[in-house]
C-alpha cells in the first residue's frame, strides 16, 4: 500500500488544481457576461441613440435601449469571417432606393438594414480584436424612391432609418438632388448626424456657392487614413436650391488641384476613395482618375465606387494602371460591396502585376441574404440568430414599425405566382404581357373604343411578387412596381400610320431584344382596323413621344391628364384580380399617398373637367367614386404626407414647355449622330482621295513599264548600229582576239596551220601572189 501513496497524493493535488481552474473559468464567464451587459459599443460610433435620428421614427428611445440591453447572441470572437482582409476594408451599398426592408419574397435578398448593421458591427469588432485592419461603412447615394417609405420624393419616414446607420462616409444621388424639401430635411437632420462625412465635391448651394456637404474628407481609422471624394454626374434638372457643377469643371478647380499637389511629397493619407454616382464605364470616371493620378504618386491606391446604373461590375485597372480599381455594387439593396485596399506604404514598393497587390487590393459582391451574411461570418446554418446584434434588431424594428404605421404591410392581393419584368414580353409570366393584356384593358381603357398606350420599358421598376409566405402581396410590393405615381396623359387622336411608324422608329435598335424600348398596348392590331387611335402615355414619356409626332407633322396635341396614375391602377388591378380567400369582407386601409381628392372624377376616356390647356390638374378637387367600405386613415398623430394641393413646392408646367424639349438621351443621340455624320463625311472624302491616289499610282506604274519596254526595244538596234559603225561587228577582223567569235586557243591553232600551209603553197606555186589573193580552205572547227 505504501507504493500507492505517492499516486494518491498526486491525485488529491490534481483534484485541487481542477477545482481552482473550474472556479477561475466560472468567474471569467460571470465577468464577461457583466461586461457584455454593461457595454454600449455603439454609443459613440452610431447615431442611433441621437434624438435627431429618432425624430419621426416609430421606435422609441426606450425600445432601442431595451434592444441593446438584450445583448448579442454570439460573441464576435466566435466568428471566423470568410472574407479577404487588408489594411483598409470597406462595406458599401449604392442606389438602395428605400429598399431598407429588403426583399421578403426573395430568399437570396431577404436581409434588411438591420442585418447590414449587425454584419458591420460583428466584422468591426473582429477586425479590432484580430488586428485585421480598419473597417468602414459607405453609402453611395440614391436612397430615395422605390418603396412606400419614400413615395413621391417624401423622405420624412425614411430619413430616421438612414440616419440610424453608422455610416463613415456618404454622398448624394440624383434622387436626393431633385427635391427641394428632401435637401432641406437632409441639411437639418443628416448633415448634423454625420458631421463632415457627407461628401459633395461638385454640389453647391445655389445662393452661397458653398458646398452642400464637404468637398472631401480625411477619414481616419485606427491604423489608416483615407482621402474621400464624392461626385454626382451632370444632372439635367436638379432642385433650384443647389447647383451641380460639371465634373470636368470641378476637377479643374483650385481646391481640388491644390489638395492633391500639396500632399505630393508627404501624404496625409494612405489611399484615395472616390464615391461617384456615375456609371462604372462612364468617361467621367476616367476624367476624375486622370486628374488625380497626374498629381499623386503612380503607386497610390485609388478606389472608385460607382453607381446610378444598378450594375454589378468590377474592374481591376484603368488604362493599364493596376493601382486603381472601380466597382459598382448593384442597386435596390440586392448587393453589399466588399473592398480591401492596401496602404500606400506597402504599394510603393510593389509592381503593378505583383501577387502582393492582387491579394491585398480586392473587390467582392455579397448577396443581401441573411444566409449569405451568416455564412460569410463563419456561422453555422443552425445559428439562425447568430447574425443579429442588439443594434441591428433595433434598426429592423424601426423599419417594421414605420411600415406598419404607414399601412405598407397590409395584404392587398394573393396572386399565387410571380410576374417578371426582364423576360420575354410574350412569356406567360411576363409583367409586360400582364400589363398589355389585362391591366391596360381593365384599368386604363374601360370603354370599347380605338385606344392605344405607349410607354418606356423603364416605366416599371420591379417584379410583381406574389409567392412566399401565404402567397401574399403587400401594399409595399405594389409600390415597388411603380413607385413614381406617374400620371397617364392623353396625347391626342393620332392617325394609324403615325403610331405604327413611331413604334418602328422607337424600337429600331431593340427589335432583337426580348422587350422593346417602347411598349405599345391597346386595340391596334397587325391589320389596320381604324383610321386613327386615341393615344395615351405616361407623363415622363410625353416629351419624347411629342417630339417624334412633330417630325411626322402632327399638330393636334391635347396633352391632358386622365386622372389615372400608374401606382394606383396597379393597386386597383391586383386587388380586383387576385383577392385573398377569406378576406373579402376586410376593409382596405388607404395609404398615406392615396389621396382621393387628387384623382379626377371622370373615367379614363381622355376627357377632363376643365377646358384650360395649361391648368395644373393637381389643384382641382373633385369627389371620388371609391368604394364606400374603404376606410381613409392617416398615420396616428401626424399630418398627411402625400399630395396636398397648395402645399409644398408647386410647379405649373404649361404645354409650351414641351415644344422644344429634348431629353438627355436625345441630346446625347444627336451629338452621336453629328459625330457619326462628320466621321462619315470625312470617311467618304478619304475614300475618294484614296481612290484618286490609287488611280494616279496605277497610271504611274503603267507609264513606267511602257517607258522601260520602249527603251529596251530602241536600245538593241542602236547598239547594233554603233557596233557596225565602229567595226566591232565585222567577222573579217584579221582573226584577232577582238572578234570574239572563236576561242583564243582555237585561233592560235588556226594561225599555225595557215602559216604551215602558206609555206608549202609558196614552194609549189607562184610565190609572187599575195596571201589574200589565194583561196581559203574551209576549216571545220569541232
Amino acid at each position: 500500500m505504501k507504493r500507492f501513496q505517492p499516486c494518491g497524493r498526486r491525485t488529491r493535488r490534481s483534484m485541487s488544481l481542477f477545482a481552482i481552474r473550474r472556479f477561475l473559468v466560472v468567474a471569467a464567464i460571470i465577468v464577461a457576461a457583466v461586461a457584455i451587459g454593461d457595454a454600449d459599443p455603439d454609443a459613440e460610433s452610431s447615431p442611433i441613440r441621437s434624438e435627431k435620428s429618432q425624430e419621426g421614427s416609430s421606435s422609441t428611445e426606450a425600445d432601442v435601449v431595451d434592444a441593446r440591453e438584450e445583448g448579442s447572441v454570439v460573441s464576435s470572437s466566435a466568428i471566423e469571417p470568410d472574407l479577404p482582409f487588408s489594411d483598409i476594408n470597406i462595406l458599401v451599398v449604392s442606389d438602395v432606393h428605400s429598399f431598407v426592408g429588403g426583399h421578403p419574397h426573395e430568399p437570396d435578398r431577404n436581409a434588411d438594414y438591420g442585418d447590414l448593421f449587425s454584419f458591420h458591427e460583428r466584422l468591426k469588432e473582429h477586425c479590432e480584436a484580430e488586428g485585421k485592419g480598419d473597417l468602414f461603412l459607405f453609402n453611395n447615394g440614391d436612397w430615395l424612391h422605390g418603396t412606400g417609405l419614400a413615395m413621391d420624393g417624401n423622405a420624412t419616414n425614411l430619413l430616421p432609418i438612414v440616419n440610424a446607420m453608422p455610416w463613415d462616409s456618404l454622398t448624394m444621388g440624383r434622387q436626393e438632388a431633385t427635391y427641394t424639401d428632401v435637401l432641406r430635411d437632409m441639411s437639418e437632420t443628416m448633415l448634423p448626424a454625420f458631421h463632415g462625412k457627407y461628401i459633395t465635391s461638385n454640389v453647391v448651394w445655389n445662393e452661397t456657392k458653398e458646398p452642400y456637404g464637404k468637398r472631401y474628407q480625411f477619414l481616419k481609422g485606427r491604423n489608416s487614413t483615407i482621402l474621400v471624394f464624392g461626385f454626382l454626374y451632370d444632372v439635367a434638372s436638379p432642385s433650384t436650391t443647389i447647383q451641380v457643377v460639371p465634373v470636368e469643371e470641378a476637377i479643374q478647380q483650385e481646391w481640388f488641384q491644390s489638395l492633391l499637389r500639396d500632399d505630393y511629397k508627404e501624404y496625409e493619407y494612405d489611399a484615395i476613395v472616390v464615391l461617384a454616382q456615375i456609371d462604372v464605364y462612364s468617361p467621367l470616371i476616367e476624367d476624375i482618375y486622370e486628374a488625380i493620378r497626374e498629381n499623386v504618386d503612380p503607386n497610390m491606391p485609388i478606389q472608385f465606387i460607382a453607381g446610378h446604373s444598378h450594375k454589378r461590375e468590377r474592374v481591376s485597372s484603368i488604362k493599364r494602371d493596376f493601382f486603381v480599381h472601380k466597382m459598382e455594387p448593384g442597386g435596390l439593396f440586392d448587393t453589399i460591396g466588399w473592398v480591401t485596399i492596401p496602404k500606400f506604404e506597402a504599394t510603393k514598393g510593389w509592381s503593378g502585376k505583383s501577387q502582393e497587390l492582387k491579394d491585398a487590393f480586392r473587390q467582392e459582391f455579397l448577396n443581401t441574404s441573411k444566409t449569405v451574411l451568416r455564412s460569410r461570418l463563419g456561422l453555422r446554418d443552425e445559428d439562425q440568430q447568430g447574425l443579429e446584434t442588439a443594434g441591428g434588431r433595433a434598426i429592423s424594428k424601426m423599419i417594421h414599425n414605420t411600415q406598419e404605421r404607414l399601412e405598407l404591410n397590409q395584404i392587398v392581393a394573393c396572386p399565387g405566382h410571380d410576374y417578371f419584368r426582364n423576360i420575354s414580353i410574350h412569356a406567360d409570366n411576363s409583367l409586360w404581357k400582364l400589363w398589355r393584356e389585362h391591366v391596360v384593358r381593365t384599368q386604363i381603357f374601360k370603354k370599347a373604343e380605338d385606344r392605344v398606350i405607349m410607354v418606356s420599358k423603364r416605366t416599371f421598376r420591379y417584379d410583381l411578387r406574389g409567392s412566399g409566405k401565404h402567397d401574399a402581396m403587400t401594399l409595399d410590393d405594389v409600390v415597388a412596381i411603380a413607385p413614381y405615381m406617374q400620371k397617364v396623359i392623353y396625347v391626342g387622336d393620332v392617325p394609324d400610320w403615325m403610331i405604327r411608324r413611331m413604334n418602328n422608329t422607337f424600337n429600331t435598335f431593340s427589335h432583337h431584344n426580348i422587350i422593346p424600348d417602347y411598349v405599345l398596348a391597346g386595340d391596334i392590331d397587325d391589320v389596320k382596323t381604324a383610321e386613327s387611335y386615341q393615344l395615351y402615355t405616361h407623363e415622363e414619356d410625353v416629351p419624347k413621344i411629342k417630339a417624334k409626332l412633330e417630325k411626322f407633322n402632327f399638330k393636334d396635341f391635347v396633352l391632358k391628364p386622365t386622372g389615372q396614375r400608374d401606382t394606383l391602377y396597379w393597386l386597383n388591378y391586383v386587388r380586383n384580380a387576385y383577392p385573398c380567400k377569406g378576406s373579402e369582407n376586410e376593409k382596405f386601409k388607404v395609404p398615406y399617398f392615396y389621396d382621393p381628392n387628387e384623382l379626377e372624377e371622370e373615367s379614363t376616356d381622355g376627357k377632363v373637367t376643365s377646358d384650360e390647356m395649361g391648368l395644373d390638374f393637381d389643384e382641382q378637387g373633385s369627389e371620388s367614386d371609391t368604394d364606400e367600405e374603404i376606410v381613409w386613415t392617416l398615420p396616428p398623430g401626424e399630418e398627411y404626407k402625400g399630395y396636398i394641393p397648395g402645399k409644398g413646392e408647386v410647379k405649373k408646367v404649361p404645354v409650351s414647355v414641351y415644344e422644344n424639349y429634348k431629353t438627355q438621351e436625345e441630346r446625347d443621340k444627336e451629338k452621336q449622330e453629328k459625330k457619326a455624320a462628320a466621321a462619315s463625311r470625312l470617311s467618304s472624302k478619304n475614300l475618294k482621295s484614296q481612290l484618286q491616289e490609287r488611280k494616279k499610282t496605277h497610271k504611274k506604274i503603267v507609264k513606267g513599264f511602257a517607258v522601260v519596254f520602249a527603251f529596251l526595244i530602241l536600245f538593241i538596234p542602236v547598239v547594233c548600229l554603233i557596233m557596225q559603225v565602229t567595226g566591232r561587228n565585222d567577222d573579217n577582223d584579221g582573226f584577232g582576239s577582238g572578234g570574239a567569235l572563236y576561242d583564243q586557243e582555237e585561233m592560235r591553232l588556226l594561225k599555225r596551220r595557215r602559216r604551215g600551209a602558206t609555206k608549202k603553197t609558196r614552194s609549189r606555186k607562184d610565190r609572187s601572189g599575195s596571201f589574200h589573193e589565194r583561196p581559203l580552205k574551209e576549216i571545220e572547227i569541232i
